[in-house]
């Protein structure tokens, strides 16, 4: 499945296929985000959408499942 995942602030985006491994999720998201100001963990300002353009409220729960 794919996913985007877009910084609202300055709409950088990067395009991943889910599942995956959860911390190269965590560093592809990282990338994404102004590390210096806002931090990755916290995924401020972060949204993930699906290939209709639907948001997607949880990514890593939906990697999980997808794993599965």
């Amino acid at each position: 499945m794919k996913v985007k995942i877009v910084c609202d602030r300055d709409y950088e985006t990067k395009e991943v296929e889910l599942p995956m491994n959860e911390e190269e999720l965590l560093k592809i998201q990282g990338s994404v985000l102004d590390r210096d100001t806002l931090g990755y963990i916290a995924g401020i300002d972060v949204k993930y959408y699906d290939d209709q353009g639907n948001e997607i409220d949880n990514v890593f729960l939906l990697n999980r499942q997808l794993q599965k």
